[in-house]
Parts: structure tokens; sequence; C-alpha cells
């Protein structure tokens, strides 16, 4: 509930799960830490795990106590901020602050050159990312790519090195493995001026995941724990599938991702107690009939509001999913689904949103889903102002003034407000003369022409030649 000049205004809402069935998943997830536990694949962490109270059997099988759990959810911080390149300010993870990027790891792009689907390589990615750099309402930058013209095991660290130079965006990084994560972590601390002032600044957050169901790889481990040294934020993300590696029903997902989660949590503050955690889970269900994920349906559509809606009733920063789709091309599928996922994710209040841009189950990026998604978040956000009603807004004595049978085209106030409603950049309103006088494009036709607008004009802001350097050297070692 916001205030102006003192009168109340609301905005739009949306909350999938009542006090009780937050509670009651909260109970069902203890008692499957419980009862039934997670397998640690990582003897380091096992015996963290058993000095702090939890029981382990079978050398890996880690059951927890109630309070281990409490303990940790207690631990973690409310909020993150994330910094820019030269450590502004940039992305908020608080209360209902919605913020948006792009996914990882796409196998192949959606050319907005000649619509041909192939493989990425290491120049379209950087044009990714300078598209991202310049598009307003796209406030983080991930991967988006894996480079075919790269070698498989420099995959992350060119990515890194990458997203480092070409936008100066906050960056949600993967990486294949502890060293490759520790090199990551060196060359944003070498762009911050050291790892203490990367501390500070938080550039970077990782992404990893758990193994579903309810196991912790060895690798992921290292990865979080390194983080949670670091003091550098992470978001350790469960991904089951309903009916495949989680169990079928909305309900029991839930119950087994928070499982998962708080697993994670645990392992990560008992590393370094308070080191900052995003909470999150991408619960999906698999199609029976395409034997697939599915990005845009409805149940996909609650799980991500209900984890929102968890995660703030834990007092943590939350993760979450839009601008993507289950679509093969850019068509009407794909700005239907775009909606969807955007809307939801504004009306659920996830704090950092991912994958904008993701087609074909992930599969697939196309950059003018990238610049549509912008170009929604816009509309959402106008969308999410509510109605101001006050004394101001009622304007009595315009209408007043005005009186029965005339009008307002031309009154102080009129000409003073037009311009707070939202005019779309590429969305079309005008008639259809105007429009076939406009050359009659397609909304299709006009993101690629805002696509290649873009990568041909747009250079972000140049990275510092000694700290490029000083990247270099670092992916030199992997190398």
């Amino acid at each position: 509930m916001k205030t102006v000049n003192s009168i109340a205004y609301q905005s739009p809402q949306f909350s999938i799960l009542s006090e009780s069935q937050m509670r009651e998943l909260h109970l069902a997830a203890l008692e499957v830490l419980r009862r039934t536990g997670i397998k640690f694949h990582h003897p380091g962490a096992v015996e963290m795990l058993k000095a702090a109270g939890a029981f382990v059997s079978d050398g890996n099988l880690v059951k927890f106590p109630i309070r281990m759990v409490e303990d940790a959810i207690a631990s973690a911080p409310s909020r993150v901020i994330m910094c820019d390149r030269d450590g502004e300010p940039a992305v908020f993870l608080e209360d209902k602050k919605v913020n948006f990027g792009t996914g990882s790891d796409c196998i192949n792009l959606l050319d907005h050159e000649t619509g041909e689907h192939r493989r990425f390589t290491k120049a379209d990615i950087i044009n990714g990312y300078h598209l991202c750099d310049a598009l307003p309402n796209i406030d983080f930058v991930m991967s988006i790519g894996i480079p075919a013209d790269e070698e498989p095991e420099l995959t992350y660290d060119v990515q890194m090195a990458l997203m480092l130079e070409h936008t100066t965006k906050p960056l949600v990084f993967v990486t294949d493995d502890l060293t490759s994560c520790q090199r990551a972590i060196d060359m944003a601390a070498a762009v911050a001026g050291g790892h203490e002032a990367l501390r500070e600044q938080q550039h970077i957050l990782l992404y990893s995941e758990p193994s579903s169901p309810l196991q912790q790889s060895s690798t992921a481990l290292d990865k979080l724990m390194l983080m949670a040294k670091y003091e550098l934020p992470v978001v350790h993300s469960p991904a089951p599938l309903m009916g495949g590696t989680g169990p079928i029903t909305m309900a029991s997902g839930l119950a087994m991702s928070l499982a998962e989660i708080f697993s994670s949590l645990v392992a990560h503050q008992l590393t370094k107690p308070g080191a900052p955690f995003i909470f999150g889970a991408g619960l999906h269900h698999m199609d029976m009939k395409a034997a697939q994920i599915c990005y845009a349906s409805p149940e996909f559509q609650l799980t991500k509001a209900a984890i929102a809606q968890l995660g703030r009733w834990y007092g943590m920063p939350t993760w979450g999913y839009a601008g993507c789709t289950d679509a093969k091309v850019m068509d009407e599928q794909a700005a239907l689904e775009s909606i969807l996922s955007v809307m939801m994710a504004k009306f659920s209040g996830a704090n950092l949103i991912h994958d904008v841009g993701y087609m074909e189950s992930g599969l697939t990026c196309s950059f003018e889903m990238i610049v549509l998604t912008d170009e929604l978040i816009a509309l959402t956000d106008n969308l999410m102002k509510g109605i101001e009603i006050n004394e101001d807004t009622l304007m009595l004595d315009e209408i007043d003034q005005v009186g029965p049978g005339g009008h307002f085209l031309n009154t102080q106030q009129t000409l003073g407000r037009f311009k707070d409603f939202w005019y779309p950049s590429l969305l079309d309103r005008s008639l259809r003369p105007t429009w076939l006088d406009a050359g009659a494009t397609t909304l299709g036709e006009r993101l690629t022409g805002r696509v290649k607008e873009i990568i041909k004009e747009h250079q972000p802001k140049p990275l510092d030649p000694e700290k490029k350097r000083q990247v270099q050297e670092i992916l030199a070692q992997a190398q």
C-alpha cells in the first residue's frame, strides 16, 4: 500500500497461497528434511553438517533437525543490492521490486538477419550483451548463449570475460566447476578493484542448482560454499520436473523444492553466516505428450508465484522467470506467452527475473524476443502504478469549469498530463492510413529492425584497458 498526499492507492497484486497453506508447505518441507533427508555428494559438506548437528547415515544421507533449518533462515539477509560495473547501486532485491534479465547457455539462436535457426557464436553473444546493455528495462545480464566456436572447456570463462567487457549492468553467471567459479570471481574482482571492493559492490551473482530429487552434487556445493566464503550472492535454485524428477502435484513439488532450497541454505549459512542467498526454484511439470518442460503453462505461472510469495514469507530476496516461451519462432504464441509471464512476474513480485529471450523450452534464444519483452516490461510497469485517487487527480474544479457538453482537449490539465499515459515504442496504435504510409510493418518486422539498429549503433561504455588486461590474464589461465 502506497500513499500520495495522504490518500492511499493500491497497485495490482496477486497472491496464490494463504497463510495456513504456506505454514503447511513449510512443515511438509521440514518433514522431508527430517524423515527422508538429502544426499550430499561432498565429504567436506557432510562433515560440516554433521558437526553442526545434522544426522548422517549411509555415508552421505543427511537429515536435518528443525532448528538447523530455522537458524539458517534467520541468518540469511533480507535484501541484496547489486551494483553495476562502476560500483553504482543498480538492482535492488527486496520486497516486491522486480528486475528483469536474460537467461544462460542457450545452444541455438534465431538469427535476426536471416531467420536461420543455428548455433551461437562468440560474435552473437557479444551482440546480445550490447543489445541488453542498451535496453532500458533489462536490468541485469546473464550469459545468454554457448558459443560453438569456442573450446567447450573455456565456455564459462569466455562468457564471463565478455560480459565484463561488453556491458556495465549487473551480471548473473554460471560456471562449470570450482576452478572456473574462482576465475569468474577473480575476473570480477579485477574489474571492481579487488575482492573486498567486489564484496562491497555485489556486481555478480552465481546461478547453480541442486540435483533433484533430493541430492546435492559435489560440484554445485563447491561453488555454493565458495560464493558464501566471498560473501557474494548466489541463487541455488532447484528445477524439479513434476512427473519426472519431482512428484506430480504442485503441492508436493513445492514441498520438495523447499526441502532442497533449505538444505542448500543450511550448508551456505554454515559456511558463512549472513552471506547473501537468493530464494528460488523453477518448478515445471513434464508435458507427457511432448516429454518436455513447459515454460508457459498455467501451472508454471502458479508455482512461480508461490515461490515468490514463500520467499517473501521467509524474508529473503527471490528468483523467478519471465519473457520466455515454448514457441519455436517469434510468432503470436511467443508474444502471448511473454506477456503472460511478464504480468505474472509483476503481480507476484519476485525480485530477480531471468530467462528473457528464451524460446523452445530454453534451447533457443531470440534477440527479437528480448526486445519485445523490454517493451512489455514498460507496459506492465505502467499497469502496476494502479489508479491514483486524491484531490489533484479527481479534478473536480476542471469538471465544473468545462461543464455539460464541453470538452477537455485544450484544458491546462490535459496539456500538462497527457504524457502521463504510457506510449509504446514498438506496438502500433496508429490509424490504418498512417500505418500504411509508414510501411505497413508487422510487430515482428519492427522488432527485427530495432535489434539491427541497436547492434549497429550502440557501444557499451568501454572497460578500462588495465582492467581488461587483468581479465584477459585470468582467462589465459583457463586456456
